[in-house]
């Protein structure tokens, strides 16, 4: 007997919504013999520990086997998922008309199978599924051929096997679209947003496919112009055109509002567009505009989707609120967000993705730093640094670095900076004319501590002035800096002025 139950499991029942939840029981209910897995199940779902487990449920169900309970939970549970996915999902629809076609025509009911499958294609279309419609005409042909092409002439048998080729060809079309996306999306996690122009150069390649296979494509599908405008919303966003990304965003958000039958479930590329245009207006500093398109995460938010999307949804709506507040210098209400959403959103981190988790803790320690909360934001910083491999890799986790340098001066660690520096600039793989805000704030946490006098305090902001006004007006600093201000922190930190005023009055000149 194992006294150990899967992780998957528990992260399973962890995901499970309340609809599932609830047809999870109902089906249960109707099951007989002994419900032992149900004991289990409730032990899960009611937070019991993962070491905890094996010994509640022994005191609950004697000479019960813990291990095939976990086994037979499992099974239910999948058992109840893909029957719940059969009643909402189209595709499953489609095939149940392609299976219903079988069965008749394997018993001579060969009108009826045609009919079958008639209706299975028109779904098929009407969403845009091209790789069932490709199977549906694969099967019209393989019961035409079995009936020795009876009633059919050779130009109806050209013509529907002609359309067998457009879909290949559309199908072909869209994966193209695919692959380009999915790579650009790949070098924007791992590598970052574009910080030089060399930088956006690397991208020529994928570009020049792009605006290629458009030139060259007749197919004008929901699919290929929802993979097009993500790609060049996605394209102008990472490189520092963030007017021509919102623009790109606003015309997919369009067209997937006059395409609602089309959204997936759950609606991944409608909420990639969402917060597209949410990153576009960050990163630009149009904060006012900000929460007229939060509400659309609201709206996701409120839909029957995995707890682990609508977790995901929660933290978005949290990180994108806070980023209006840290920003504007409203540090009251940043403060209040955090102390109300913070426990609800760190009780299910688990279930976040890696970049997701990063964000909510590096979001913490932005909060604890600009209102001088030293010990929450060391608290923060050690469970992104404690985490193994886990941040790594991740963008966010270089910008994490530089915030903990901001944190160690506060603290007055100054013999950490120089080995430090050192790997992030290694790290980074550090360029000439590259990351003009990192160069400037090495140069300043390695100046600590600062001159206590005000008149000295004026002649290194005199120094540093000139500089933090050029990084300002470069597009590509942009992304770093909607993540934390460090400019305005090191003209806080110089010139003695309330960085929450500085924050505050940069944001009214903008506006």
């Amino acid at each position: 007997m194992k006294n150990t139950i899967p992780e998957y499991l528990i992260l399973l029942i962890q995901s499970l919504s309340k609809a599932e939840k609830r047809y999870f029981r109902l089906y249960t209910n109707l099951q007989s013999g002994e419900k032992s897995y149900l004991v289990l199940f409730n032990l899960i779902d009611n937070g019991t520990s993962p070491k905890m487990l094996y010994d509640s449920y022994c005191r609950l169900q004697e000479k019960k086997s813990f291990d095939m309970a976990a086994k037979h939970l499992y099974r239910v549970i999948m058992d109840c998922l893909i029957h719940l996915r059969k009643n909402n999902d189209v595709q499953s629809h489609i095939f149940n008309y392609i299976i219903r076609a079988d069965i008749l025509f394997e018993r001579e009911l060969f009108d009826e199978a045609f009919s079958q499958l008639d209706k299975a294609e028109k779904l098929a279309v009407t969403h845009e599924n091209d790789p069932l419609q490709l199977l549906i005409r694969r099967t019209e042909l393989k019961y035409l051929s079995a009936l020795e092409f009876k009633g059919i002439s050779e130009r109806e048998l050209v013509n529907k096997q002609m359309k067998i080729n457009e879909v290949m060809k559309y199908t072909r079309n869209t994966n193209l679209h695919l692959q380009l996306y999915n790579i650009l999306g790949h070098r924007i996690i791992y590598k970052g947003h574009a910080r030089s122009e060399k930088q956006k150069e690397h991208l020529n390649d994928l570009v020049l496919s792009e605006l290629n296979l458009i030139a060259n494509s007749s197919y004008k599908g929901f699919e290929a112009k929802k993979l097009h405008l993500l790609f060049q919303a996605t394209y102008y966003l990472n490189t520092g055109n963030y007017k021509s990304a919102i623009r790109f965003y606003q015309e997919l958000l369009a067209l997937f509002e006059s395409n609602k039958h089309l959204i997936q479930n759950p609606p991944i590329y409608y909420l990639s567009a969402i917060r597209g245009v949410l990153d576009s207006l960050q990163t630009a500093g149009l904060y006012a505009e900000i929460p007229y398109f939060i509400r659309y995460l609201k709206q996701i938010e409120q839909g029957d989707y995995a707890t682990e999307f609508i977790q995901e949804i929660r933290v978005y709506i949290y990180l994108y609120e806070q980023s209006c507040y840290l920003n504007t210098g409203n540090f009251a209400a940043a403060e209040k967000l955090y102390q109300t959403d913070e426990e609800d959103l760190s009780k299910k981190i688990e279930l976040l993705r890696p970049e997701t988790q990063l964000k909510l803790y590096l979001s913490t320690a932005i909060l604890s730093l600009s209102t001088g909360n030293l010990a929450r934001s060391r608290k923060s910083m050690k469970k992104i640094f404690s985490s193994g491999k886990l941040f790594y890799p991740l963008p966010s986790y270089k910008t994490a670095r530089l915030i903990n340098l901001l944190i160690q001066a506060e603290q007055g660690n100054y013999d950490f900076f120089e080995s430090e520096i050192t790997s992030i600039k290694r790290n980074i793989r550090y360029e000439r004319q590259t990351y003009r805000t990192e160069k400037l704030l090495f140069r300043f946490v390695s100046a600590y501590p600062l001159p206590s006098y005000q008149n000295a305090r004026d002649k290194v902001w005199r120094q540093y002035q000139k500089e933090i006004e050029s990084i300002r007006q470069d597009k590509y600093e942009k992304q770093l800096l909607k993540t934390f201000d460090i400019l305005s922190w090191i003209e806080s930190k110089i010139t003695g002025n309330s960085f929450a005023d500085i924050l505050a009055q940069n944001q009214e000149t903008k506006e």
